[in-house]
């Protein structure tokens, strides 16, 4: 009977790497020669500005496969051999969820030569049946919509959102949504799943500015996810080798805004109409090495204060607050590790307000900082044949009236 357990849990631990973790990406390498044979005890080194270099060597069936990679556009593979010629692979794309497949043709020659090739951005994914969409940090930047995680749900195929967030006016408020007939969903921070289990929604709200990317399932999801719905992760950014820092300020104000008459609002026969008073979002993002290629620091805060009418024009005013820090650690070639803490607040003046009672409820949160999300996480490649992965994650979320 014991023999039979340990065999199952080994079995379990070389299947489980073949599915990307949530919050990062796989890189699987095949590495042939000119005729397209493969070819073993190649060295192939990964690296990146958020990494220090990883080697392996290829197996007999020419393969190397880098697990848990933190998503990103800037990864370069090398691969080396005695008789060939070194291959570069420059740009290589690792997106959260899913895997990147690298094929590397090596030509016979001297090792001092070099063939350097820009890697294809991932279309087909062999790997993989998920229904994903990625929307990157440059996407999240360059999108003319409001800034948070439900507006752009709202942009995804076959995901129908309960309202629309126009210029920020329903920003502060979750949306709800159904996509291929279920409104089940799962909101996922670097992996950890921070779903409000009681209502089956966020437990707090976003600063869009935090992340590296969003990754969004909604079909045939992995065997990590508790839902059959929608499978949302957000990938904050991290510090890597270079010192990096950005920050914004946006304004919406009501004069940027076209007005409805009130004999427009009596014909269509509604009591008046939502509109933007005031948004202003502002916020920073700072990173860089503690020990380069050993130990790296990130933090980030942000603040969007939303003032706004309901439709029966009663105020509605919002402040978003996030704090986030991170620090990731690469002491040793195959070990990786990481912790992060992200606190979210939350006031709103006029919650629930109605022509029943206008002035609404006064929200707040449990903490002065936010409701915190803790996470710690190690990753550990033991070879090319086992990998093991440990994560544990604590969240203390919740508001009062």
């Amino acid at each position: 009977m014991k023999k039979i357990l340990l065999a199952s849990i080994l079995s379990l631990l070389l299947i489980l790497p073949a599915s990307a973790q949530k919050g990062r990406g796989n890189i699987y390498c095949l590495i042939v020669d000119s005729e397209g044979n493969p070819l073993p005890g190649v060295t192939v080194t990964l690296t990146g500005l958020t990494l220090s270099p990883i080697t392996m060597v290829s197996n007999e069936e020419g393969r190397v496969r880098f697990l848990n990679i933190e998503p990103g556009e800037n990864y370069e593979i090398k691969a080396e051999l005695q008789g060939f010629k070194t291959s570069i692979s420059k740009g290589v794309i690792v997106n959260a969820g899913l895997n990147t497949d690298i094929k590397i043709v090596m030509e016979i020659g001297r090792i001092e030569e070099e063939i350097t090739v820009v890697a294809a951005a991932p279309v087909v994914q062999p790997k993989k049946v998920q229904v994903t969409s990625t929307v990157t940090m440059a996407q999240i930047q360059q999108l003319p919509t409001a800034r948070d995680p439900w507006v752009i749900l709202q942009l995804q195929p076959g995901i129908q959102v309960d309202r629309e967030n126009v210029g920020g006016s329903e920003s502060g408020q979750q949306s709800t949504w159904q996509v291929r007939g279920t409104t089940s969903n799962e909101w996922n921070l670097d992996g950890v799943n921070v779903t409000d289990l009681s209502a089956g929604a966020s437990p707090g709200y976003w600063d869009v500015d935090m992340f590296e990317e969003i990754s969004i399932t909604t079909g045939l999801v992995d065997i990590e996810s508790r839902y059959a719905g929608t499978s949302i992760n957000l990938v904050t950014r991290r510090g890597g080798n270079l010192i990096s820092l950005a920050g914004r300020f946006y304004l919406t104000d009501e004069k940027f805004q076209n007005k409805i008459s009130p004999e427009r609002i009596a014909e269509l026969g509604v009591p008046g109409y939502n509109r933007v008073i005031e948004i202003k979002d502002y916020g920073f993002n700072l990173g860089g090495p503690l020990i380069k290629d050993k130990i790296w620091w990130w933090g980030a805060w942000g603040n969007q204060d939303i003032k706004t009418t309901v439709i029966t024009g009663v105020r509605d005013d919002t402040i978003l607050t996030q704090i986030a820090f991170k620090l990731n650690f690469q002491l040793l070639p195959n070990n990786r590790a990481e912790f992060m803490i992200h606190a979210s607040d939350k006031e709103k003046f006029g919650r629930s307000s109605s022509l029943n009672f206008p002035p609404g409820w006064n929200q707040h949160g449990k903490y002065h900082f936010g409701s915190p999300i803790y996470k710690f996480q190690d990753d550990h490649m033991f070879g090319d044949k086992l990998f093991l992965s440990a994560k544990l994650g604590y969240t203390d979320q919740g508001f009062g009236m």
